[in-house]
């Protein structure tokens, strides 16, 4: 899956970061990264708060928001692949229901940057081997 516009915003020092995501990425970048994670577009636009149905119609490019919102899941499925040793188990990881987080898949917190912030606690707890 080609992921590499999500990538390129990763990689990227922080002004050009906001620069990159107010600009949108290419539609098709959000069919892959669901693919990625394992779940279906429709799922991951319901889990991050925005229109199964509009994103399905979206033919060019994401908006701003949508954009930002991918970047979320993402950095969390980067950040979830360095602490957790590979992609299989960040990708399972995402999508299991976790008792640091309320019983809540990591996935379904990304809708807030907030969540967000949860989430990524809970991995730097993990990757300090502290009691979750």
């Amino acid at each position: 899956m080609n992921l590499a516009a999500l990538d390129t915003i990763y990689r990227a020092p922080g002004p050009d970061r906001v620069q990159q995501l107010n600009a949108g990425i290419n539609a098709t970048v959000f069919a892959a990264l669901a693919a990625t994670i394992n779940v279906s577009a429709a799922t991951l636009a319901v889990s991050l708060g925005l229109s199964p149905r509009t994103l399905r119609n979206r033919t060019r490019r994401l908006t701003a928001d949508e954009t930002e919102r991918s970047f979320r899941v993402y950095r969390v499925l980067r950040r979830a692949t360095d602490v957790l040793g590979d992609a299989a188990s960040a990708k399972a990881w995402m999508n299991t229901r976790q008792r640091a987080l309320g019983e809540k898949t990591p996935l379904s917190l990304l809708v807030r940057d907030v969540g967000t912030e949860d989430v990524l606690n809970v991995l730097g707890a993990i990757e300090d081997g502290g009691y979750l």
